[in-house]
């Protein structure tokens, strides 16, 4: 499995890899959050797909469809990357809280998600690129930016959503979004299990 990969004792061929790999998944969310369409579609390779809350695509298809949604950019904040490294394959997982201020039902709110983003990727002719964006919904919340402000959710507004990103797919909707109700979540422990051993599979582990 992923997590028999040995830690802490790298060559320095793999510490460089490693490092690459931190900088190049980090740097993709930079790009998704501050609109470098260029410079994020670069990080990925050309078979490469995404799976997120709003759609599951092709790159190219999915660099069209955040354009659409630039109007209400999301904001990753990544608080520690790890990497599991196999040879020319790679799995790089970013611990993170994904941020978006938007307007609601008459208010200005705050929705805080926390995720772990997963990439599995590639090395090809020399140059590290991505081959697979995912990730595993933990759990999210979502209030007024004011101490006074009108917002609110009751229990019987968010019930009939998935309890781990159940104020996502609520404002999703609001907007007139379709979100995927059957993306990997902690409330569906077996989702996660299974992404992990698809991840171990690719690695060949």
């Amino acid at each position: 499995m992923i997590f028999d990969c040995k830690m802490g004792q790298n060559t320095l061929e793999e510490l460089l890899d490693k490092e690459n790999i931190r900088e190049l998944v980090e740097f993709e969310r930079y790009c998704r959050d501050y609109e470098h369409w260029d410079q994020m579609r670069a990080c990925y390779h050309d078979d490469a797909t995404v799976c997120t809350s709003w759609t599951t695509a092709k790159i190219d298809d999915f660099v069209e469809g955040s354009k659409k949604r630039a109007g209400i950019p999301p904001r990753h904040k990544i608080f520690n990357t790890l990497v599991w490294l196999n040879g020319n394959r790679a799995c790089a997982e970013c611990i993170a809280v994904i941020q978006i201020r938007c307007e609601l039902d008459g208010d200005l709110v705050d929705m805080t998600t926390h995720t772990r983003i997963h990439f599995r990727l590639e090395k090809r002719d020399g140059v590290w690129k991505i081959l697979h964006l995912g990730g595993v919904y933990e759990k999210d919340t979502m209030h007024s930016a004011y101490a006074n402000g009108s917002f609110t959710t009751a229990p019987e507004d968010l019930a009939p959503y998935r309890p781990s990103y159940a104020n996502m797919m609520y404002r999703q909707i609001k907007y007139g979004g379709h979100p995927n109700p059957d993306m990997i979540g902690e409330d569906r422990p077996e989702t996660v299990a299974a992404m992990y051993a698809e991840s171990s599979e690719f690695l060949g582990l």
